[in-house]
């Protein structure tokens, strides 16, 4: 898959010496660049601007903070609707309270005519804060263990009727 910018290497470079990119993160920026689909001068801007070309964002949203896990995952977990999540989260102060709600059961992610949330651009998915790849990845993803998401989880799917 090329790179945004349309380059695609077609041949081996023809040097065997790795450039100081690939001798500090060991591997090339065009690979990196090709598995987050963006331009080799992203992942260098990245270095350039956080010092590491597997963190996306210079830190993590409220949501990726707090529980480990992007606004839309955690959505997609509890079959909610984001506006829904932010009014948990005030209200409660933590979006996995299904025991603490009483559930009508009539705004879990109804199919209205139309495009469904996950679908419009105002919600789509950035992605983590961090590639799999960096060396904090996994202690910023067990911040959800910290919550009892699985208990929850299994209530919101019982509630959503699967």
């Amino acid at each position: 898959m090329p790179n945004k910018t349309g380059y695609k290497l077609t041949v081996k470079p023809m040097f065997k010496k790795a450039s100081r990119f690939e001798q500090r993160w060991g591997e090339p920026a065009y690979k990196i660049a090709e598995r987050e689909n963006v331009s080799t001068t992203t992942i260098h801007m990245r270095v350039r601007n956080y010092g590491n070309p597997y963190q996306r964002k210079a830190k993590p949203s409220i949501w990726e903070a707090k529980y480990g896990k992007t606004r839309n995952e955690i959505c997609k977990d509890l079959y909610i609707h984001p506006v829904t999540l932010l009014l948990r989260e005030k209200a409660h102060g933590s979006v996995y309270c299904e025991d603490k709600i009483e559930d009508t059961g009539a705004h879990r992610n109804l199919q209205h005519a139309g495009t469904h949330w996950s679908e419009l651009p105002q919600f789509k998915e950035t992605g983590f804060w961090l590639m799999p790849d960096h060396p904090d990845y996994k202690t910023e993803r067990n911040k959800c263990a910290n919550w009892q998401i699985e208990r929850n989880i299994r209530i919101a799917k019982e509630r959503a009727g699967e």
